[in-house]
C-alpha cells in the first residue's frame, strides 16, 4: 500500500494508487450508518420497554409533524440538508488549501503564496453567505413548525361543538392545568429543540461519510475501519451510562407547567385569598411547587454531569489517542537513522 521515493534528496512515504479506497470508504461509512441507525432503533425499544411500554418518543413526534407538517417544512429541510453538505466541502476545502498555504510559507514560495491567499479570501465570501444560509434556515424551519404545530393545536381546542377549551381547563379531576404553558411555550421550546436535532443530526451525517472518504482515500480502509470500531465500542458503554433524558426533559416540562400553573390560581382567585387571609398556604404551595421543580433540575444535572465525563472522554479525548496511532502508523516503516519520512501533498 505504501512505497517510498526520493524528492530533493529525501525519502517521502507515498500512497499508491489511493483513488481505489475511496469507493471502499464510501461502502464502509454507509454501512457503518446503517448499524448505527438499528442500534439507535434497538435502544429505543428497550428504553421504551423498560419504562413500561407505549409509544415511544420518536414515534410521538413523527405522529405529530404528520399530522401538522407538509411540502413547505419538507423542502426547507431539504435546502437545509444541502446548505450542510456544502459547507461540508466548504471545509475539506479549507483544510487542503490552509496545507498549501502551510507548504508556500514553509518553501518560502511567496508568488504562489500570494495566488493561494488571494483564492481564500475570494473563496470565504462564498462560505460566508452559506453559513448565513444556514441560520437563515435554521430559523425559517423553526417557525415553519411553531406555525404548524399551534394552527393545529388551535384547530383542535377550539373546534365548534366540542367545548374543549372548557372540559381542558374547567371540569373533571384530570382537566389540563396548564393549556396556555403548552400551546404558547411548549411549542415553541418543542419548535427550537426540532430545529437543532435536525441540524445536528445532518451535519454529522454529512461529514461522517465525507471524511471516510477522505480517511480511506489519503491512508487506506484500515483507519476508518478501526475509527467505526472504536465508537461502537462507545457507543455501547455511552448508552449504558446515559440516563435517560427523553424522560427528564418531559417531567421538568410538566413540573414547570406546574409552577407556572400556582402562580396562574394566585391571580385567578386573589381576592378570595386577600378574602379568608390564606398569604401563607399560598406561600407554602407555591414554594411546595418549587421545590420540586428545582430537586428534579439538580438531579438532572448531577445526572448529566456524570455521563459528560463518560462521554467527552470516551468520544473527545481518548479517540484523539487512537487517532495519533493511526496517523502514525507508516512512520514505522522508515528504517535506519536517514531523514524521517512524510505523506504526499493528500
Amino acid at each position: 500500500m505504501l512505497n517510498a521515493d526520493f524528492v530533493r534528496g529525501g525519502p517521502v512515504v507515498l500512497v499508491s494508487r489511493p483513488q481505489r479506497n475511496a469507493g471502499l470508504g464510501l461502502l464502509a461509512a454507509l454501512g457503518f450508518y446503517c448499524y448505527i441507525i438499528k442500534f439507535s432503533d434497538r435502544v429505543l425499544t428497550y428504553k421504551t420497554k423498560k419504562s413500561g411500554g407505549g409509544e415511544g418518543i420518536r414515534e410521538t413526534v413523527l405522529r405529530i409533524l404528520w399530522q401538522t407538517c407538509g411540502y413547505r417544512e419538507a423542502l426547507t429541510v431539504t435546502k437545509l440538508s444541502l446548505m450542510l453538505m456544502l459547507r461540508t466541502f466548504g471545509s475539506v476545502w479549507v483544510s487542503r488549501h490552509w496545507g498549501k498555504i502551510v507548504n508556500s510559507v514553509v518553501t518560502a514560495n511567496f508568488p504562489r503564496l500570494k495566488q493561494l491567499v488571494s483564492e481564500f479570501a475570494a473563496a470565504t465570501v462564498a462560505l460566508s453567505v452559506l453559513n448565513a444560509l444556514l441560520k437563515f434556515y435554521n430559523s425559517t424551519l423553526r417557525l415553519q413548525v411553531r406555525e404548524q404545530i399551534t394552527r393545529w393545536c388551535h384547530e383542535m381546542y377550539l373546534r365548534p361543538g366540542y367545548t374543549v377549551y372548557y372540559r381542558a381547563n374547567r371540569v373533571g379531576e384530570h382537566r389540563l392545568e396548564n393549556c396556555d404553558h403548552q400551546i404558547a411555550s411548549d411549542v415553541q421550546i418543542f419548535s427550537q429543540v426540532f430545529t437543532d436535532v435536525v441540524s445536528q443530526s445532518l451535519k454529522p451525517t454529512v461529514d461522517f461519510i465525507v471524511y471516510s472518504v477522505e480517511l480511506s482515500r489519503v491512508q487506506g480502509l484500515a483507519t476508518p475501519l478501526t475509527l467505526y470500531a472504536w465508537f461502537a465500542i462507545a457507543s455501547c458503554v455511552s448508552t449504558w451510562t446515559l440516563p435517560p433524558f427523553g424522560e427528564i426533559a418531559a417531567t421538568r416540562q410538566h413540573l414547570e407547567g406546574q409552577f407556572r400553573a400556582r402562580h396562574s390560581d394566585l391571580i385567578a382567585h386573589c381576592e378570595q385569598i386577600a378574602f379568608l387571609r390564606g398569604e401563607r398556604p399560598e406561600k407554602g404551595v407555591l414554594n411546595a411547587s418549587l421545590d420540586r421543580l428545582l430537586a428534579h433540575c439538580r438531579r438532572e444535572h448531577h445526572l448529566s454531569f456524570n455521563s459528560e465525563i463518560v462521554r467527552q472522554y470516551l468520544n473527545k479525548y481518548f479517540v484523539t489517542v487512537i487517532g495519533f496511532f493511526l496517523v502514525s502508523r507508516p512512520l514505522p516503516l522508515q528504517r535506519g537513522g536517514g531523514p524521517k519520512p512524510s505523506y504526499n501533498n493528500d
